[in-house]
């Protein structure tokens, strides 16, 4: 498994294309967020396919793809600089998509990124740890409760 998962990462790094989402994108986009959620937000009730577009509604969608398949997607509030979604297709965590697509982020505004996490979220808590991130808020009121993280990079 090691050695698969270092082609596999060393191919990503040359081959992994982001580019805007498409129109034609937006079902298998949806399905990433659909059951991403399904499978690690079990704060949220009764997700569906139709949520993706309400949610990302008016931001700007970024896709990662490798060879054909979109492995992954973020997506930006451009006004407020603040990263709104960042999802990796199942079994595809662990290969840098992720920070592929944060950097973008990262590049795509000129204020300190922000962004939020739910406090359950402790996967998606480290991942921005690692990158540089810093918690400066906590909302013990939301439901559910959730961290604030700015960019300490910029």
């Amino acid at each position: 498994m090691t050695n698969r998962k270092s082609f596999l990462s060393n191919k990503l790094a040359t081959e992994l294309v982001l580019r805007a989402m498409r129109p034609e994108d937006s079902d298998a986009v949806a399905r990433i967020y659909l059951e991403s959620r399904q499978h690690h937000f079990s704060w949220v009730k009764d997700p569906k396919l139709t949520d993706f577009v309400t949610d990302s509604h008016g931001e700007r969608v970024m896709v990662a793809v490798f060879g054909n398949e979109i492995v992954g997607f973020a997506s930006l509030s451009e006004w407020d600089h603040f990263l709104h979604l960042l999802f990796v297709k199942e079994g595809w965590q662990g290969y840098g998509i992720g920070k592929c697509l944060l950097e973008w982020a990262r590049q795509a505004v000129n204020e300190p990124l922000e962004l939020k996490v739910v406090v359950a979220n402790l996967d998606a808590q480290r991942f921005y740890d690692r990158e540089g991130f810093v918690p400066v808020r906590k909302s013990q009121l939301a439901r559910p409760q959730n961290v604030t993280y700015r960019d300490g990079r910029k």
